[in-house]
């Protein structure tokens, strides 16, 4: 009977000790104490073994979460360094001259006055989220092409043809333009639609993310997700595709 009652005490302590978190150490010392207490504490030791098999358990998961969460905070750090990155491009290009709001007004487009962050923090991360409405009001706004070669220094790709498909720009197009010669709206679209993605993409990879987006896929034909979002429904493609590796859903 004192077997018994020594493990249901045990038993009842543990699982009190795990729903406060308790930390596995102190739960195996208050497991200890409580056998002690029965003078037939040698036996009850053998129904503890799978209690000491659990507390590994318990601490190798904890240690795993502390992994998953140091990684997300990683990730977090590249992808907020890179809108950081991104908003500050903008900034440069941003607003449109006098004459471009007279052309905009007359075809009836409201130009905000003062430039919105394209990027906004929304969580004790400070993870970015791309801002819809300041990028409504960007994209009927053209850019220079010295703002069209910042841009894509800042996006870390390297290839001459990651510029051609995330932009439809032809880089000797973009050699012979001068600093401020405007490039058509489109681009600016194009722009702020590849930000949000280089940066999801970060949110997700870490410093992958240009990796992943520049890499053939069989589920978008063969072609690169950024080659897929040359559009914008195609980005919603490469955004689902995203999320759903993030947390476990079907691509």
């Amino acid at each position: 009977m004192g077997n018994r009652v020594t493990c249901i005490a045990g038993y009842a302590f543990l699982e009190k000790a795990f729903l406060a978190d308790a930390e596995p150490l102190c739960v195996a010392d208050g497991v200890r104490q409580i056998a002690q207490r029965d003078q037939s504490k040698q036996n009850c030791w053998n129904s503890f073994d799978q209690v000491g098999a659990l507390i590994e358990q318990v601490t190798e998961d904890a240690g795993a979460q502390t992994a998953a969460v140091r990684e997300a905070i990683e990730q977090s750090s590249v992808a907020i360094a890179l809108a950081t990155q991104f908003d500050a491009v903008f900034a440069r290009g941003y607003p449109c001259s006098a004459a471009v709001k007279r052309k905009l007004k007359y075809k009836g487009v409201v130009v905000a006055a003062n430039r919105p962050r394209i990027f906004v923090a929304v969580d004790e991360l400070g993870r970015p989220t791309f801002n819809m409405e300041a990028a409504a009001s960007l994209a009927a706004c053209p850019v220079t092409a010295e703002t069209v070669r910042v841009w894509f220094n800042a996006t870390g790709l390297e290839r001459r043809k990651d510029l051609f498909q995330a932009l439809h720009v032809h880089p000797s197009t973009l050699s012979r333009a001068g600093p401020e010669k405007e490039m058509d709206a489109s681009v600016t679209e194009r722009m702020l639609r590849h930000s949000d993605l280089l940066v999801r993409a970060a949110e997700v990879f870490g410093e992958g993310g240009k990796t992943w987006l520049t890499t053939p896929h069989e589920l978008l034909g063969g072609k690169t997700p950024m080659e897929f979002a040359g559009n914008e429904f195609g980005a919603a493609k490469v955004r689902a595709m995203l999320n759903a590796i993030e947390y476990g859903g079907v691509v």
